[in-house]
């Protein structure tokens, strides 16, 4: 009993950084400084939710999507409940913030009127994306965060499909 007990806490002691480390710090802050606004949309899905869709059985065949998404471990989606300048002020501070974390810019598609950057962590195997969409005539701003391990190389496959 002792000896389960020790290691399940070890596993837990030394799995729990790795989790910890996956998940964006400037996206958490800009996250948690607009949480308590009445026109504040969110959506949060992690562990058996994303399981349970996986069993839905959806073919994703464009570029290889389906392995994108069976490598997706928790998504954070939120838009921002303002816009203009302040917005862009935000996106900003959250492009230098990730700049820190380490966070390299992937790919950055701006457009009159809209704009991707896509940001990622880690060479080989990445471990956390995050996308800042702007659109609308920047009326319209939101962040998605996605954790887990990609393939590099299925990445590009699907950078090169957009």
């Amino acid at each position: 009993m002792k000896n389960s007990i020790i290691v399940i806490a070890l596993t837990l002691l030394f799995s729990l950084p790795s989790v910890l480390h996956a998940q964006s710090k400037s996206v958490d802050q800009l996250y948690q400084q607009y949480k308590g606004e009445e026109n504040f949309f969110h959506l949060d899905l992690a562990g058996n939710f994303l399981d349970f869709a996986k069993g839905w059985n959806l073919e994703i065949e464009e570029a290889n999507l389906d392995a994108i998404t069976e490598s997706i471990e928790r998504v954070k989606f939120f838009k921002l409940p303002v816009g203009g300048s302040r917005a862009k002020a935000d996106f900003h501070k959250l492009s230098k913030g990730l700049n820190k974390e380490r966070y390299e810019l992937m790919m950055d598609a701006t457009d009159k009127d809209s704009g991707l950057a896509i940001y990622s962590k880690g060479k080989e195997a990445v471990e956390g994306l995050v996308l800042m969409i702007r659109s609308d005539n920047d009326r319209e701003f939101m962040v998605i965060e996605l954790e887990g391990r990609f393939d590099q190389k299925t990445l590009a496959t699907i950078g090169k499909g957009i």
